[in-house]
């Protein structure tokens, strides 16, 4: 006996093409309800207003700070996801670039508070760390201006840690300031 076929998403959209739309809204509506996240990808991709990143920020925390009493452990994919979906709802390059930061500003605040990590820890914010860089090449100078002094706050935070990785950081920072004709205020007196 042959197992039916999977549908993919051209049968379903073949399916909704054919629908009023009524249904669909109403099959929307259930989406929303059905849960959180379904709610926060719909709010981000049709606004009523200014989109907040509260909520993202939060889920950033929970991921890359969590209470060290509540025995929960980094969760570095949880941070990048959240990250992905607010880009995936908003096409939004500055609040994905505020989210980015706040991922690495997080994870170094952790390590700040509670002492070294391992080596792939520091991997993980470094990268992302090198991916704002990657994104603000092709910025305006008003967003650039807006960053740099976040990512400068970072690479502050991160003096005296160890695995190398206050001096990737700096060296990630130096390199997207000389690509980009920019000066860091961090190492001025």
């Amino acid at each position: 006996m042959t197992e039916p076929k999977k549908m993919a998403w051209s049968d379903v959209k073949n399916v909704l093409s054919e629908k009023e739309k009524k249904e669909l809204i109403q099959l929307i509506g259930d989406l929303y309800r059905l849960n959180k996240d379904n709610k926060t990808f719909l709010h981000s991709r049709y606004p009523t207003g200014e989109v907040s990143l509260e909520s993202y920020y939060k889920k950033i925390s929970d991921a890359l700070y969590p209470p060290i009493t509540g025995r929960r452990s980094v969760n570095f994919s949880a941070g990048k996801k959240v990250i992905s979906s607010y880009f995936k709802a908003t096409h939004d390059i500055v609040g994905k670039l505020e989210l980015m930061a706040h991922y690495v500003e997080m994870g170094t605040k952790y390590t700040v508070e509670y002492g070294d990590m391992w080596e792939n820890f520091y991997l993980s914010l470094e990268r992302m760390f090198e991916k704002i860089t990657e994104e603000l090449d092709s910025q305006p100078d008003g967003i650039v201006d807006h960053f740099l002094p976040k990512l400068e706050k970072i690479v502050d935070m991160a003096s005296g840690m160890g695995w190398g990785y206050y001096d990737t950081l700096v060296d990630l920072l130096c390199d997207f300031c000389d690509r980009n004709g920019r000066e860091l205020s961090l190492f001025e007196d």
